[in-house]
């Protein structure tokens, strides 16, 4: 009987297993290290808690866990032991989150920094738990930021701010993915914020400003006098020292004969800033204007921050025509689809903070015109304004103001001391009848939302040309009616300006409460900042007329 040999050449299964078995044992700390770090980020991300100590991670779980599910937990920000170039190109925005008037804190941005230097130097030797420490830590914080970058770190329907603005969505397990195996991480982290030209105009205003408000040499201005053209200040060059770090004054501008006299180019200076912060542009440095030229540099940053944040609140398409208000700038732009610059401008009327009616900020699709309408007087406008004045002379009222009473079931009831009963018991309401008297003028533009808000024309033009205009119950008032409807009706055959001029100007009986449709909805955005960086990237402070600056201060730095 032949036996093995012990010594020489063994056979080709005997080398066979052998070989089999060292590579196995070589090769199963990898495959052991690998199974230890899909385990660990298994059970980090079940756990629901943030692997850096920043307590749970609520609504980021779900996606979170979607996202490790599609790569079978494998990490998505480390390869081969060592963090990618993704993984430090998102580390490296997070730490410059304030250039998008963001927080590096919200983001872990120094944690995350520290803990990706120590998995750069371990050289490939950092533990399982390490990694999947880190990998979800980032992973958590990118969600974070994407969301914040794209919808903004306050969902508007917290905000107690009567908003009307559909929530914007944003597929986070998706966005993580794309965000780790991104070619060019950095810019698609970017194309997550706002596509409105006016959103980086802002982001360049912040620098710029808290340039500014870095400068130990600008310090506040003292209060100056009432000052008129020729005056005599001895804090003038303080004046002219700010004004020229604003841009207002020049840099190269002559020196003046005497620095203490209040002269042209300083007065041409003050109504430049006055142009850019909602002042009547009468070179006059009164009350008003020197509240504004004493309000911090640091408040105009704060300032900047909540444009910025109130921007990525909006649901924006640059594919679509849009017609933006802005109310405490009362200023309407009107934009083609895909255009930078506005087709349509003009000074608009919003709400009245002293009669308690601001309008709303909202969302919604202008879809009708109303040539000639009627105004079906609101009720709380008849008690509480109409009935008091009309009542030592109800025909004089009803005459000068061309009213009619309607009863509920849209019968017209004649002017009588039942009918104005019925008015004082809410059965029967007002209704002006349409022509130049009309309080909605010769044209109302309707774009349905929740709380009946819409754009119409006025006879009250003089006010267009205020400084400030808060004066209507809410409903806002354009000052080039023609033009708007021009711009809403392109497209819809027949309709250019000549006949709308007709339609607005006619006296045919027949002709009222005429309504027509648009053929495209044109997007409506009735917001709400308080700055704005306009085409000429000339950066507008505003006032907070409606208290909303205040409001949101404070959610921010809580983190709502």
């Amino acid at each position: 009987m032949i036996r093995p040999s012990t010594t020489g050449v063994r056979p080709p299964l005997a080398q066979l297993f052998l070989l089999f078995f060292a590579v196995a044992l070589c090769a199963s700390p990898t495959r052991s290290t690998a199974e230890e770090t899909t385990s660990a980020i298994r059970g980090i991300v079940e756990s629901g808690l943030h692997p850096l100590g920043h307590g749970r991670i609520g609504r980021y779980q779900e996606p979170l866990l979607h996202a490790y599910e599609r790569r079978a937990f494998h990490p998505l920000w480390v390869s081969e032991k060592l963090p990618t170039a993704q993984a430090k190109a998102a580390i490296d925005v997070f730490r410059h989150a304030d250039n998008d008037g963001l927080l590096p804190s919200d983001y872990a941005a120094e944690q995350l920094s520290t803990e990706l230097q120590k998995l750069t130097a371990s050289a490939g030797g950092a533990t399982a738990r390490q990694i999947a420490a880190f990998d979800v830590a980032l992973s958590v914080e990118a969600m974070h930021y994407a969301s914040d970058s794209y919808r903004g770190r306050i969902d508007p329907r917290r905000v107690g701010l009567d908003l009307v603005v559909p929530p914007k969505r944003i597929d986070l397990g998706q966005t993580l993915i794309e965000l780790a195996e991104a070619k060019e991480p950095v810019q698609q982290i970017a194309a997550l914020a706002p596509p409105f030209p006016a959103y980086a105009r802002l982001k360049e205003a912040l620098r710029q400003t808290r340039e500014l408000a870095a400068r130990r040499d600008l310090r506040p201005l003292p209060a100056l006098p009432r000052l008129h053209p020729g005056d005599l200040d001895a804090d003038l060059p303080k004046l002219r020292a700010l004004l020229t770090a604003l841009g207002d004054l020049a840099a190269d501008s002559p020196a003046p004969s005497d620095p203490v006299i209040y002269d042209e180019a300083l007065v041409a200076a003050v109504r430049d800033f006055q142009k850019q912060h909602g002042v009547d542009a009468d070179g006059i440095i009164g009350p008003t204007t020197l509240r504004q030229l004493r309000v911090p540099l640091a408040q105009r940053v704060e300032q900047i921050e909540l444009g910025l944040e109130r921007l990525r609140w909006l649901p924006y398409d640059r594919g679509e025509r849009a017609i933006f208000v802005n109310i405490p700038e009362f200023r309407l732009r009107a934009f083609d689809a895909g255009q930078m610059s506005p087709t349509l401008a003009m000074n608009v009327v919003v709400g009245s903070i002293a009669k308690k009616n601001p309008t709303p900020i909202l969302r919604a699709d202008l879809r009708y015109i109303i040539f000639r309408p009627r105004w079906n007087v609101p009720d709380s406008i008849t008690q509480k304004e109409m009935l008091p004045e009309m009542k030592h002379n109800p025909a004089k009222y009803f005459q000068k103001n061309d009213l009619e009473i309607i009863s509920r079931s849209g019968e017209e009831l004649p002017l009588s001391v039942d009918s104005l009963e019925q008015l004082s018991l809410h059965s029967a309401r007002l209704r002006q009848r349409p022509g130049t008297k009309n309080s909605l003028g010769l044209v109302k533009f309707v774009f349905p939302n929740p709380n009946d808000i819409y754009f119409h024309d006025t006879p009250s033009k003089t006010l267009f040309q205020r400084s400030r205009r808060d004066f209507s119950h809410g409903c806002i008032r354009v000052a080039d009616p023609v033009g708007l409807a021009e711009f809403a009706l392109r497209g819809v055959d027949g309709w250019d300006r000549s006949r709308i001029e007709g339609a607005m100007q006619s006296t045919d009986p027949k002709k009222i409460d005429v309504r027509v449709g648009i053929k495209s909805p044109v997007a409506v955005y009735v917001l709400y900042t308080t700055v704005v960086a306009d085409e000429d990237g000339k950066v507008i402070f505003l006032d907070d007329i409606y208290g909303h600056d205040a409001k949101l201060i404070p959610l921010l730095i809580r983190g709502a």
